[in-house]
């Protein structure tokens, strides 16, 4: 990108400022008798090669995030163990695999009350922090005579400050959700931005939503929650450039759509030969919302409003920044930014996310806490996880960790500590609709194994958890190197040089994955076949017999 372009984009920070003051003010140890606030951003779709400060892309400019990257902790290896909205979004609240929490995305299930209640921020609530959420909420919770999950009203109820909608935002949430009605903006990230605003100052803006926006204590420690439904499809894709629209969103990286980069494995559809999964294994190649990679002219539209709204996105982490040094809070507040999974961008001639390649395993990740100077300025390459988010807020702010939750603590990570640490994980998919099979992978620093289960033996979610466990075989198999091989285009799992590397794989995902489901007990999950007590009391005995060795 040209200086000229780059000073154009750089206009268009409006709402925010490019904040740099709340760094210099560093503190190794919190204010005495203060617990620390958490922040914590995330993103809905966003590809580690968004974030500017990775290098690996010259288009996209995040200035506040690249700041708050170089003062915290960037960890250059963050991984989803589940490469979709809803599990992986469970997964971030309850620090557990989606194999052991049971939620899957389209399943008609939802965490119980007893599981919200071991949430991070429940737990946190529990300790007398006050707690916030705005934005996306794709993490189904509760049952009441109204319904299932969303329905229910638990999360509502539970948290303090609640300005969030169920499901997708779109573009243009106002049509989608009454709760955002009253505000003045249209698009989604700056309603968001004035939910977080009243969150930090009560504005008479928001008296009509009165009912579920408590007005924050000043005297109590907070846990805000923000979240977004962009880059995602439903945002960018509902975009309509309006005249009303902020300046961003119709005119901002316009001038590089022609230089938007294409991925080194694109392939447009009318150039696939051979798809990359085999087609008795997996025949839907263009998930709905995610087509627009058939075209490379479609794609590279799809990739300036992905800047746009990551550009967004980082206006507001900027704005928050600013906000919390207003208020004097700037040096007792952690924030943590992060994506819900990554996203296929026509590599390999695929769209959409779920499967479990690179684009939609990795994902962004900086936490900053200004009481650990260790932290600060420290770039951390071993695997930080999903399930880690959880168990490393809890500990930050000084609370137990329950036995429940399978993550570890990146504090130690944070701090250049030596610690023994996972040289491997495992990550699945559960979620059996739309063409996608069933699969389950380990990632380690040099191989990645993936096996796929037959879409002929599909059952209820509830008992496919258990299905590999019980003996049932995987129908094909991908092994990568993925250090010589990073874009995945040579799979040696036929080539019997490779034969022994793949066994040791295969051992080691039955390992992974019999800790990753943790025991042989039915998930604590409302799931609403079980309203049967038939079906019930059958699956309960399938369970019953299962035994984890």
């Amino acid at each position: 990108m040209n200086r000229r372009a780059f000073i154009k984009i750089a206009a268009t920070f409006t709402g925010s400022t490019l904040v740099t003051g709340i760094f210099a003010q560093e503190k190794e140890n919190t204010p005495s008798g203060k617990r620390p606030n958490i922040v914590f951003i995330l993103a809905d779709d966003m590809r580690l090669d968004y974030l500017e400060c990775m290098g690996m892309n010259k288009n996209v400019k995040t200035p506040n995030l690249n700041t708050l990257a170089a003062k915290g902790t960037l960890f250059t290896n963050g991984f989803v163990t589940t490469a979709a909205c809803t599990p992986s979004r469970t997964s971030i609240m309850t620090g557990q695999y989606e194999r052991k929490h049971g939620i899957t995305f389209g399943s008609n299930s939802a965490m119980s009350e007893n599981q919200f209640s071991q949430t991070y921020p429940m737990l946190l609530k529990q300790a007398g922090y006050f707690t916030g959420y705005i934005g996306k909420n794709h993490t189904p919770a509760g049952k009441s005579e109204k319904g299932l999950g969303y329905k229910s009203g638990l999360m509502e109820k539970e948290f303090d400050y609640w300005y969030g909608g169920h499901g997708h935002l779109g573009f243009y949430p106002k049509g989608k959700h009454k709760i955002f009605k009253n505000v003045k903006p249209d698009t989604q990230i700056e309603i968001i931005q004035k939910g977080t605003d009243n969150f930090f100052d009560q504005n008479p803006e928001f008296a009509k939503t009165k009912n579920f926006l408590k007005t924050r204590p000043r005297d109590k420690p907070f846990c805000l929650q923000i979240n977004f439904n962009v880059p995602h499809g439903a945002g960018t894709g509902s975009m309509q450039m309006k005249p009303t629209d902020p300046a961003l969103y119709r005119t901002t990286y316009r001038d590089q759509i022609d230089h938007m980069p294409q991925p080194k494995t694109y392939i447009a559809e009318k150039d696939i030969k051979t798809p990359k999964v085999p087609t008795h294994v997996y025949n839907g190649q263009y998930i709905s919302g995610y087509n627009y990679v058939k075209k490379p002219e479609a794609l590279r539209e799809r990739q300036v409003r992905t800047c746009q709204t990551v550009t967004g996105i980082d206006n507001l982490v900027g704005s928050v920044v600013k906000e919390l040094e207003k208020q004097g809070l700037a040096d007792n507040t952690i924030i943590m930014f992060t994506s819900d999974h990554g996203l296929q961008h026509g590599e390999h001639g695929l769209g959409g996310k779920v499967l479990l390649y690179e684009e939609s395993l990795r994902v962004p990740l900086i936490i900053f806490d200004p009481r650990l100077k260790k932290s600060h300025g420290r770039k951390v390459k071993p695997i930080a996880l999903t399930v880690d988010f959880a168990p490393t807020l809890l500990e930050l702010t000084g609370n137990p960790v329950p036995k429940g939750m399978q993550g570890h603590s990146l504090k130690p990570l944070m701090q250049g500590d030596n610690t023994n640490w996972r040289n491997d994980f495992f990550c699945e998919n559960m979620f059996m609709g739309q063409n996608y099979p069933r699969m389950e992978a380990v990632r380690s620093g040099k191989w990645k194994y993936i096996r796929y289960f037959s879409k002929k033996n599909d059952q209820h979610h509830i008992l496919s958890l258990i299905a590999p466990l019980t003996g049932e075989k995987p129908v094909y198999e991908e092994l990568y190197n993925v250090q010589d091989d990073p874009s995945e285009t040579k799979n040696l799992a036929g080539d019997k040089n490779y034969k022994e590397i793949l066994d040791q794989y295969r051992k080691r995902c039955n390992e992974l994955l019999k800790e990753a489901k943790g025991d042989n007990k039915l998930p604590d999950t409302h799931v609403k076949e079980f309203d049967k007590p038939s079906f019930k009391e059958n699956v309960e005995n399938i369970y019953g017999v299962l035994k984890l060795k």
